[in-house]
């Protein structure tokens, strides 16, 4: 299953004790456990709620409402495991051992699919684009975009710090030419710009300042 179908899935799933998740819209906190569940009314379209507490490896307890909280539930088959921890899998010394290593880098320094996909509202497209630019290249945001990006509660148990480090330059120029790209590609409304920075770290602010001076 992937990571966009399980994200539709999730408000009609009933979590249980025990049960492996990740936040969609937070996945640096790493997968977490749920630790205890509260069955709450059903909601105006008839959805049964549930207030979650979930263990996160990176932050520790959350408390989550399902009704708000994008979770995505983890299985134990491969398909329900990013990319990174599929292919990691695979033998250095076997054949696909360079098929390995390929996947790998590629899905260190591709851009999330809620970023791209055209099937996605531009201004949900926008949004989460300029959420992106919480990450940075040093310290813990460094680390959380690596738990993020590779799926690993502990990324540098695969990879370097300095390897981290090219991988995250590599992705923050895609995440420019996007986000110059979504600024460029149609003709958007000043309005929903400003509501999507509205919401957005300082850092996505400067962005937008930079791209469409240089336009």
């Amino acid at each position: 299953m992937t990571n966009a179908k399980m994200g539709t899935l999730m408000s009609d799933h009933q979590f249980q004790p025990g049960d492996q998740v990740r936040h969609a819209q937070r996945p640096e906190w790493g997968v977490g456990t749920v630790v205890r569940v509260e069955d709450l009314a059903a909601n105006a379209e008839h959805r049964r709620e549930q207030r979650l507490v979930i263990r996160f490896p990176n932050v520790g307890l959350k408390t989550l409402n399902t009704a708000q909280a994008p979770l995505q539930r983890f299985g134990g088959d491969s398909g329900d495991r990013h990319p990174v921890a599929v292919w990691e899998k695979v033998g250095e010394e076997s054949w696909l051992g360079s098929v390995a290593r390929k996947k790998i880098e590629e899905a260190m320094v591709s851009l999330p699919l809620d970023a791209r996909d055209p099937f996605i509202p531009l201004s949900k497209r926008l949004s989460f684009t300029l959420d992106l630019y919480r990450f940075g290249r040093s310290g813990r945001s460094l680390s959380d975009w690596a738990v993020a990006q590779s799926g690993l509660d502990d990324p540098l148990t695969r990879f370097t710090r300095h390897e981290l480090e090219q991988f995250f330059d590599r992705w923050a120029a895609e995440r420019d030419s996007h986000l110059a790209r979504l600024l460029q590609g149609a003709p958007l409304d000043p309005r929903l710009v400003n509501d999507a920075l509205e919401a957005a770290p300082p850092q996505a602010r400067g962005a937008v300042r930079r791209l469409t001076a240089a336009r």
